[in-house]
């Protein structure tokens, strides 16, 4: 299955993030097939508040492509994406995300939030697919070792 392997890339991000001493997040932008963004949580380590790992992955995606609007790609993220990542996701236009894990997965480690992904994407303006639950028992080990 196509969205497995490309959770696993993201899946990478997360590990080497880990490795860095931040928070295991990584994220992948995908478009016609090829990695065109990707990124790891960088917030922690290198000090700048939106280097989250989708923020990285959509920076280096537009970059990459040259286009802000990324309406013809397909983002996969570890960890269900923050307000700020969820509003920069939809500011790209991007019409799928998948993710691995939600907040919910993760009780211990992140605080609970009154606005989900869902719930922002019912206000993105434009239709958007959400799939999550991919490799989610890979990604949780990332956690087992961590405290907040």
């Amino acid at each position: 299955m196509k969205s497995n392997k490309y959770m696993e890339l993201a899946l990478e991000q997360a590990k080497l993030a880990k490795k860095m001493g931040d928070f295991p997040f990584g994220a992948i932008i995908v478009c016609n097939g090829k990695v065109v963004g990707e990124g790891k949580c960088e917030n922690g380590t290198i000090g700048d508040v939106t280097d989250h790992a989708e923020m990285n992955a959509l920076r280096k995606a537009c970059r990459k492509l040259g286009k802000n609007k990324l309406d013809d790609c397909t983002i996969y993220s570890t960890n269900e994406p923050c307000p700020m990542c969820a509003a920069a996701i939809f500011q790209a236009k991007i019409p799928k995300v998948v993710f691995g894990v939600t907040r919910d997965d993760l009780p211990n480690f992140l605080r609970p939030r009154k606005i989900l992904m869902k719930d922002l994407a019912k206000d993105s303006g434009y239709p958007i697919s959400i799939e999550t639950g991919i490799l989610k028992e890979k990604i949780l080990e990332q956690f087992k070792d961590i405290t907040k």
